[in-house]
């Protein structure tokens, strides 16, 4: 990996950075790979809000790890394919979860609840990040957002008109929620659909 003191130049379209954990214990908790990568970054918004990356610690709680990991909204506890010990730490602007899981970041689709192995080390997983967001990531629909004049500030996600894994022939339209009301309509419509 690169350079971790380039690493924040990197990210393009920074709209929140936390360089102070409130939680030193969560950093020690983390693998060694991920590690230092909070000990230079403790949470970020990058891409006019197309990826954010979790903060150790509880505040903002729309950025905790501890909430998201450990704490009384929990992954593992609404997605039965997570378990304890996969770390939710990153998120798109649609609110689809990255985890890291021994040693490998897996994707986590909330409507579905797919999870799918991406076959990349943590410090892989970034650098892809950095070098093609928009096709790594899927970044259109943050596109569209932002060239119709609108802007997505932190602590708030995409929501599509329609989920998209209904099969439509209708164009889509986003709007804008907070990110807590973005992943519990998310869990929600989970498990309506996979009762």
């Amino acid at each position: 990996m690169s350079n971790l003191e380039d690493e924040e130049v990197e990210f393009k379209g920074i709209t929140y950075i936390n360089h102070e954990c409130d939680n030193p214990q969560m950093i020690a908790d983390l693998p060694d790979e991920m590690r230092a990568f909070y000990k230079e970054i403790n949470g970020l918004v990058a891409f006019n809000g197309g990826f954010q990356i979790r903060s150790c610690g509880t505040s903002p709680s729309w950025n905790s790890l501890e909430d998201i990991w450990k704490g009384p909204n929990a992954l593992h506890k609404t997605y039965p394919n997570l378990g304890e010990d996969d770390i939710p730490f990153a998120q798109d602007c649609l609110g689809d979860q990255y985890v890291y899981r021994a040693g490998s970041v897996w994707q986590l689709l909330t409507e579905t609840g797919d999870l799918d192995d991406l076959e990349l080390e943590f410090d892989e997983f970034i650098d892809e990040v950095i070098v093609d967001p928009i096709e790594f990531l899927a970044l259109y629909p943050l596109l569209e957002f932002i060239e119709s004049g609108k802007e997505l500030k932190p602590g708030e996600l995409l929501v599509p008109n329609i989920p998209f894994s209904v099969e439509t022939e209708e164009e889509y339209t986003f709007t804008k929620t907070s990110v807590e009301n973005r992943l519990t309509s998310l869990a929600e419509y989970f498990k309506k659909h996979t009762a």
